[in-house]
C-alpha cells in the first residue's frame, strides 16, 4: 500500500500531474511539525502523493534532516526546501 492509499485507504483523485513522476493530490491540511531541534512549527500540507507530500511553512528546513509531522503522525525527510516551501518524503 503506497503512502496517499495509507493515509486515504483509497487511490486520491489526481488534481495535478505537471511534470512529476507520480501524480499530485491538492489539499489543504492545517498541522504542526516538530524539527530537529525540537522546536514546534505551524505548516499546512499542500499536496500528496506515493513518493511524499509537499508543505508550507515558516520554518528554515535543511535538505536531508528529518522532523515530524503531527497529523497525520508521520516521520519525515526534507528531500528539497526553498523559501517557506519543502517537500517531504515519509520515512517507513
Amino acid at each position: 500500500m503506497g503512502f496517499i492509499s495509507s493515509i486515504f485507504k483509497k487511490k486520491p483523485d489526481v488534481a495535478c500531474c505537471e511534470k512529476r513522476r507520480s501524480p499530485r493530490h491538492m489539499c489543504a491540511i492545517p498541522t504542526e511539525l516538530i524539527d530537529s531541534a525540537g522546536e514546534i512549527w505551524d505548516c499546512k500540507i499542500v499536496d500528496m502523493s506515493e513518493q511524499g507530500f509537499g508543505i508550507i511553512t515558516p520554518a528554515a528546513l535543511t535538505m536531508g534532516s528529518c522532523l515530524s509531522i503531527l497529523k497525520p503522525n508521520i516521520m519525515a525527510e526534507v528531500v528539497w526546501a526553498r523559501e517557506n516551501k519543502a517537500g517531504l518524503r515519509a520515512i517507513q
